[in-house]
C-alpha cells in the first residue's frame, strides 16, 4: 500500500516514542482522517499505534480501527460482507471496554452511543449479501471526541 507524504509523515511520529508519548498525537491526526471520510487511513494511523496499546486504551483504538474500516466499505470500497463483519468486530470491542472499569461517566456514555450506532448499521444487513445502503448512508456517523482523555478514568493515563 502506498501513502501519500501526509500519511507517512504522521505514522513515521507515531511509531516514534512509546505509547504514552504519542497517543495524543495519534487520536488527533486519527480524527481529523475521520472528519474528512478518510477511513482507511485512520485504520492505518490507529493501527501503528495500537501495537503499543494495553488495557482500555487498546480496545479503544481497535473498536475504531474496525469501525473505520467498516465504513470504508460502506462509502469507499463497498464489501457487504466485510463492513458487516467489521462492524461486529468493532462492537464487541467496544462492548468489551465498557466493562473494563477504566472509563469514566462520560466515557460510558460514548461508549453507549458508538454501540448504538454499530447497531443501527447493522440492522441494516439484510443478510450476508444484501444491505439497505441508502439508510446506511443517511445514518449520522457517531462522534469521535476531540478529548480521548476525557473518555477514561484518570487513572489511564499518566500524569506529567
Amino acid at each position: 500500500m502506498e501513502f501519500d507524504p501526509e500519511i507517512l509523515s504522521i505514522l513515521e511520529k507515531v511509531k516514534q516514542g512509546d505509547a504514552d508519548s504519542s497517543f495524543d498525537y495519534a487520536w488527533e491526526e486519527g480524527r481529523k482522517l475521520y472528519l474528512n471520510g478518510r477511513y482507511f487511513e485512520l485504520h492505518e494511523v490507529f493501527e501503528f499505534q495500537w501495537k503499543k496499546e494495553a488495557g482500555g486504551r487498546r480496545l479503544l483504538l481497535h473498536g475504531w480501527i474496525q469501525l473505520a474500516i467498516s465504513l470504508n466499505k460502506v462509502f469507499k470500497k463497498p464489501n457487504i460482507r466485510g463492513s458487516k463483519m467489521q462492524a461486529e468486530k468493532s462492537k464487541e470491542k467496544f462492548l468489551k471496554l465498557s466493562e473494563t472499569g477504566e472509563l469514566s461517566p462520560f466515557g460510558k456514555e460514548q461508549i453507549t452511543h458508538l454501540i448504538a450506532y454499530l447497531e443501527k448499521l447493522l440492522s441494516l444487513f439484510e443478510s450476508e449479501e444484501s444491505w439497505d445502503r441508502e439508510r446506511i448512508k443517511e445514518l449520522s456517523l457517531p462522534e469521535m471526541q476531540e478529548n480521548v482523555k476525557e473518555l477514561f478514568s484518570s487513572s489511564v493515563f499518566p500524569r506529567k
